[in-house]
């Protein structure tokens, strides 16, 4: 009578099943879920490197060549839309309307000299656009100054008319709001909320202009028009709680 270990060596073992699986079939038995989408990310990858002999062949220009579009806003009473752009280091703000949206570029800073555009807004009937340029002060007060400008830089709002024409400066300041007509702006400058006309032409301005529209203690922000642009509202930032 054989035994037990001889009776396990006399038995054909049972050959391995084949690997189905993508991890198995590049020696990853174990390559599932975020492993196994990491490696197909890099295998394609490399396919889109290896490019044949008489391929169109790509360069570093021309991965980074391409707009990316940011901060998308759109009117509350027309058919119109407007958003920054970032194409090779430039940054300009492009508007459409219906019904053929066919983009249309507002303004023409046409070399990357670092300055930064954000808070981008459009009046409800769609005829003016703010955003602001340049960016957030340090803890020092410092604005970024990337291009070495001996004029300084800053961070003030500006504002462009969407049936064309040159942008032109606001005010020193962001996050601005816009009244419902699109006349004015409210904006957040040292802890208190100033207001500006939009077109300092056809709103005359004065010296109180460069004053908080109100004076109210704590950090005050994130104003609000009422409907009509008769009232704001706000938030009062006082250290251990806060009031609207």
């Amino acid at each position: 009578m054989r035994s037990l270990s001889a009776l396990s060596t006399s038995i054909p073992k049972r050959p391995p099943a084949p690997c189905t699986r993508i991890g198995c079939l590049f020696g990853l038995p174990s390559a599932r879920g975020p492993k196994l989408i990491g490696l197909l990310v890099g295998l394609s990858t490399l396919a889109c490197l290896a490019t044949p002999t008489g391929a169109q062949e790509f360069t570093i220009e021309d991965f980074l060549s391409p707009p990316f579009p940011v901060e998308m806003v759109s009117a509350k009473s027309a058919d119109r839309i407007a958003w920054i752009s970032f194409e090779r280091g430039m940054r300009n703000v492009y508007t459409a309307a219906a019904s053929d949206w066919i983009p249309s570029q507002l303004t023409s800073w046409m070399e990357d000299e670092g300055q930064d555009l954000t808070d981008i807004e459009i009046s409800d009937d769609g005829e003016t656009v703010v955003f602001v340029r340049g960016h957030f002060p340090n803890d020092a007060g410092w604005v970024a100054n990337p291009n070495s400008d001996p004029a300084g830089a800053e961070e003030a709002i500006w504002a462009v008319h969407t049936s064309g024409g040159q942008p032109w400066r606001v005010a020193e300041g962001s996050e601005p709001v816009l009244s419902p007509n699109g006349q004015w702006v409210l904006f957040e400058k040292g802890g208190q909320i100033h207001r500006a006309p939009v077109n300092p032409g056809a709103i005359p301005r004065d010296d109180k202009d460069t004053e908080p529209l109100f004076r109210a203690w704590g950090e005050n922000e994130g104003p609000v028009w009422s409907p009509n642009g008769r009232y704001v509202a706000f938030v009062s930032q006082r250290e251990d709680h806060s009031y609207i």
